[in-house]
């Protein structure tokens, strides 16, 4: 019973950290035009270079985490910032609302262009159930991603399969693109990868399960960089215009998944811009107070949001990797050189009370 309880445990930590990661703006092939699509073959390289910088980040920050015994977010925030840990919160809660921001911004672009509902509507009605769920704390979360991103991943999988046009697949490739592929790649990986890092302390995934992770998105990102690589668009919604070609009902299908992918990574990043202002004390009006500014921002719209505001996050989010990566050296460094004075220490004291017994 025990082993089937921590398989249920693994598999719910696995989609949380997907929900992080895969909402509208990737599902609807958005992001993946923006970072990856103009480079032809060269996306390749850039989803290679993704793929290694999450490796790299998701273990090194669990090695972090019990090499120091950290148990929360905020604790590994204030051991690797320290004096700057209220700088890189900022930087945080500008990623999380601008992802979030996007989200809403999504809903209302999809229901406004195609089913004509009036402006504003479901990113309000999503907002309020984004308020429920901070009030009903990262249990409840945890539930409705556990629902959401297995449907998700199975029908944006479906779509790309049915979409691949092998004999159109542009597979050119040149250093000019090579480089800017890897660039936007790293870009991509790094604003994804601050939405999850706080959900990283959430879950008790082992390395099995993040490389499960890593691989699923760099999969699904391949199967729509093949269709992308055949394809031209100027949707802002280029992976739902392709569910037509599956079939009619598949498109509806495609607009519900569309829906829960924007939902599951909004509850996550508000959740984790609840966390570092609330610092986990319970509170009515945080929630309250994230789910309108997040509201009020989406009013700039999906396009220029994921086109530019994405990016500009991206920015940010490389800047504070970086330094994170840097602080995370300097700590390593200063832990080894501290247990080497320890055990330097201890060798001196046992071979001084040798030294007084043989005396």
């Amino acid at each position: 019973m025990r082993s089937g309880n921590k398989l249920w445990s693994t598999v719910v930590d696995y989609f949380l950290i997907l929900s992080a990661i895969i909402g509208v703006g990737f599902a609807s092939g958005k992001e993946i035009c923006v970072f990856f699509f103009d480079y032809e073959a060269g996306s390749l390289i850039g989803l290679m270079a993704f793929g290694l910088l999450y490796i790299y980040l998701f273990f090194i920050i669990e090695y972090v985490r019990k090499k120091c015994e950290l148990n929360s977010y905020s604790e590994f925030n204030m051991a690797i910032f320290g004096k700057l840990c209220k700088l890189s919160e900022i930087v945080m809660l500008i990623n999380f609302a601008i992802t979030s921001a996007g989200m809403l911004a999504g809903a209302d672009y999809l229901f406004q262009t195609f089913l004509g509902i009036g402006y504003k509507i479901p990113s309000i009605i999503l907002s309020v159930l984004t308020f429920l769920l901070l009030i009903g704390g990262i249990n409840k979360i945890k539930f409705v991603a556990n629902l959401i991103i297995p449907i998700m991943i199975a029908v944006i999988v479906i779509n790309s399969i049915g979409n691949i046009n092998p004999e159109n697949v542009n597979m050119n490739i040149s250093m000019k693109n090579a480089s800017m592929a890897i660039y936007y790649g790293l870009l991509f990986g790094v604003n994804n990868f601050v939405a999850a890092l706080p959900v990283l302390f959430e879950t008790k995934l082992k390395t099995k399960g993040k490389m499960a992770v890593i691989l699923s998105i760099c999969l699904i990102i391949l199967l729509n960089i093949l269709v992308f690589a055949s394809n031209n668009f100027v949707t802002d919604m280029p992976m739902f215009e392709l569910s037509k070609n599956v079939s009619v009902w598949f498109y509806y299908i495609y607009f519900a998944t569309l829906l829960m992918g924007l939902f599951s990574t909004l509850m996550i990043c508000s959740h984790n811009m609840k966390k570092i202002i609330s610092k986990d004390k319970k509170t009515f009006f945080i929630p309250l107070i994230i789910v309108l500014f997040n509201l009020l921002l989406s009013n700039v719209g999906y396009g220029f949001i994921v086109k530019y505001l994405y990016v500009v996050s991206g920015i940010f989010s490389g800047i504070y990797v970086v330094c994170l990566i840097i602080l995370i050296t300097i700590k390593l460094i200063k832990l080894k050189i501290k247990k080497e004075n320890t055990n330097e220490i201890k060798n001196n004291q046992e071979q001084s009370d040798i030294n007084n017994k043989n005396n």
